[in-house]
């Protein structure tokens, strides 16, 4: 594989656990590096009951305390009004000088069920707010009747920067959803997945793409948990501390692996995970313990020493990634980082 200078590199930020403080010193420290973005999980909670800030607050600040770094969350449509949200991202883009992008999914049980936030038919109302989000940000006055939203002369009396528009990205797996990918966004972020998935999930993508009359500057990325050090079994080891959260079980068919699992365990969803539910939580980590092999695992991350990670990237760079969103669960994340920025992003840009 030839290197690429358009291959990109995000980082997750150290969310949960990591003060407002630490995560915009995170971000400098990241643009300092060479990366080129940071992916905020936009989280209530999660399901380590660790210190949780809100994340749009966080890359606000972030954003006019650095120059370079593209800065985004990775959310959902249900929690805030899409024409509240076009105001705020054209806000933040502005004082960010046009670094502000934005990540929408069908969202998580934890981050709606607990506060009485609906979330019924949730692809239907992805699709309404992308749309009114991305007529707002043109400058359009916006009439709109859906299912979800109801908007009758509506503006916002602000343009991003330049006035261009701010990417938004659709976070998405199964076959509808990543249809309206390729239909509506300006980039495709799915989770982690086999290297041969990717690329079969790419083609529906890809082939929703060739329909639209004007064909965006697209991007097509993963979300991957990562785990480097110069011991194979070091690294291997973290990830599998957390891996019943890595795995979807519903992906383990695609991705070839031919296991029945237990009845006991049907419905379990990462996006179903509900943090104050103890027993829920140990059927995953029973789940994960009992079903998801070391291969299994493996075929789902970047791990081992820095040669392996390289490999890696470079067989899902094959599989059609041109922006990796890196979760990092090294042991030692100041030898990741340090790998990271001075090995494998040089060896992928020069």
């Amino acid at each position: 594989m030839e290197n690429n200078k358009n291959i990109k590199f995000g980082l997750v930020p150290p969310v949960p656990g990591t003060d407002v403080k630490g995560l915009i010193q995170f971000a400098r420290d990241c643009e300092e590096a060479g990366f080129e973005s940071n992916w905020f999980p936009d989280h209530m909670l999660f399901m380590a009951n660790r210190i949780t800030p809100e994340v749009w607050s966080v890359i606000t600040g972030a954003s006019v305390l650095t120059k370079k770094i593209h800065l985004g969350a990775i959310g959902d449509p249900h929690r805030i009004h899409p024409a509240v949200f076009a105001h705020r991202l054209a806000t933040i883009d502005n004082m960010s000088a046009g670094r502000v992008f934005s990540c929408l999914g069908y969202g998580e049980k934890m981050n709606l069920d607990y506060y009485g936030i609906p979330w019924n038919k949730p692809l239907s109302r992805l699709r309404e707010s992308v749309e009114i989000i991305k007529a707002l940000l043109k400058g359009e006055v916006v009439n709109f009747e859906g299912d979800f939203f109801k908007l009758q002369n509506a503006e916002i009396r602000i343009r991003p920067h330049n006035g261009r528009s701010v990417p938004i990205y659709i976070a998405a797996t199964g076959p509808k959803a990543l249809s309206l990918a390729g239909e509506m966004g300006d980039g495709w972020i799915t989770n982690a997945m086999p290297d041969h998935l990717y690329s079969k999930k790419l083609g529906t993508v890809n082939e929703s793409l060739k329909k639209r009359e004007t064909k965006p500057e697209f991007e097509r990325a993963i979300y991957i948990f990562l785990s480097i050090s110069g011991d194979y079994d070091d690294a291997y080891k973290t990830l599998d501390s957390i891996k019943h959260a890595i795995i979807w079980p519903e992906l383990l068919e695609e991705a070839g692996y031919d296991i029945e699992i237990d009845d006991k365990f049907n419905g379990l969803e990462y996006t179903k995970i509900m943090p104050n539910d103890k027993e829920m939580i140990e059927k995953f980590r029973e789940m994960g313990s009992e079903y998801y092999s070391r291969e299994i695992l493996e075929n789902f991350v970047i791990c081992g020493t820095p040669g392996d990670a390289r490999s890696t990237i470079e067989r899902y760079i094959d599989a059609g990634v041109d922006h990796f969103v890196l979760r990092d669960f090294s042991p030692d994340k100041e030898y990741s980082f340090e790998v990271l920025s001075k090995e494998i992003l040089p060896f992928f840009k020069n």
